[in-house]
């Protein structure tokens, strides 16, 4: 009997090995479940911030539009007031006003007149004092409007945060399940949660494809950017000024939003100090590359992506792209978005 010891050691000891890597297989795959419902929360803000990329930047726009009407209106009744104002000057202004009061007949009938010239004179003053008011009202309506645009503008660098959130906690139970034996990840427990990671990560990839196809270009895009974007595509031979539009639009709404992001890039084209630097152009020609002057930024994202292969073909564009932002939602996105400016495909500006 004592020979059959050592088997029967062997044999509890293999036993315990399973029960371990069952155990083990087990406690990876209720980890796994456990970060579900964050994975889904950050799939949630993921796909939420994909899907108002497009339309934050049409609030932006519609914010500033709302500006610039007011500025209009208010012109056209500042001009109503001077043409009223003038009325009461008798078309001859303070000065021929005046000249009546010295051609009066006697100091009463001066007098009577130097109180009429004061009191037109006042009107005047008053009207100039509520034209200032007004037009110092509206700046600050628009820097209100302004300060909005950039709180619900969203750009790729909030996509990029929330992307970068989910995948974080994707790889947190893909870790779980890596750091397993091989045994162990043959148990029915393991596969089990590689399945669910699994379809976590086409969830992902298909909310990707979905809000990208979704997205749209710009139904209103600003002259001065708009010009912008053709002369700088101009610099890059095969270059399409939808690109660099595209690229506006994601990065900033066209100016709309030069916040700084999270990661530090800076500008309506949402560079990286040290990039700007490396590939700076002065796209206005003032002396002087700043990374936050529309100018200086587009010329020198069409330096960029031109150094990076843009414009030779489209496999080298994508690649071009991908060096601007290392994700493939936002080279899907910018390419999807570069395609409508180019042909002109993009939604009519809403009444």
């Amino acid at each position: 009997m004592l020979a059959g010891l050592p088997g029967d050691v062997a044999m509890a000891d293999s036993g315990t090995d399973a029960a371990q890597t069952r155990a083990q297989a087990t406690a990876a795959a209720a980890r796994v479940t456990a970060l579900q419902p964050r994975v889904q929360r950050a799939l949630r803000a993921y796909e939420r911030a994909l899907a108002e990329l497009g339309s934050g930047v049409s609030r932006s726009i519609s914010a500033q539009q709302a500006v610039d009407q007011a500025a209009v209106l208010d012109a056209a009744e500042q001009q109503a007031q001077d043409n009223r104002v003038r009325a009461l000057y008798m078309s001859g202004g303070t000065s021929a006003l005046l000249v009546t009061v010295l051609s009066a007949s006697s100091a009463g009938d001066a007098l009577r007149r130097a109180t009429v010239v004061q009191r037109l004179i006042a009107v005047g003053a008053h009207a100039d004092r509520t034209g200032a008011e007004r037009t110092m009202a509206l700046q600050h309506r628009a820097d209100a409007l302004q300060q909005a645009a950039e709180a619900t503008t969203v750009t790729a660098a909030d996509v990029a945060r929330r992307y970068d959130a989910l995948t974080a906690t994707l790889a947190q139970a893909t870790g779980v399940l890596t750091r397993l034996s091989q045994k162990a990840r043959q148990l029915e427990a393991a596969q089990a949660a590689a399945a669910q990671l699994s379809a976590l990560n086409a969830a992902v990839a298909a909310a990707g494809q979905e809000r990208v196809a979704s997205a749209h270009a710009s139904a209103t895009l600003p002259a001065d950017y708009h010009a912008l974007y053709l002369a700088a595509a101009h610099t890059c031979a095969g270059m399409s000024w939808g690109l660099l539009a595209a690229i506006g639009q994601v990065e900033s709404g066209h100016g709309a939003n030069t916040s700084t992001s999270y990661a530090g890039a800076q500008g309506p084209m949402q560079f990286l100090p040290s990039t700007f630097a490396s590939y700076a152009v002065d796209g206005d020609h003032d002396g002087i590359t700043d990374i936050q002057d529309p100018a200086d930024a587009v010329f020198t994202a069409a330096h960029y992506l031109c150094a990076n292969g843009a414009g030779r073909d489209p496999q080298a564009t994508a690649r071009a792209v991908w060096h601007y932002n290392h994700a493939d939602w936002y080279v899907a996105l910018v390419l999807k978005l570069a395609g409508e400016y180019d042909t002109g495909t993009r939604p009519a500006p809403s009444s």
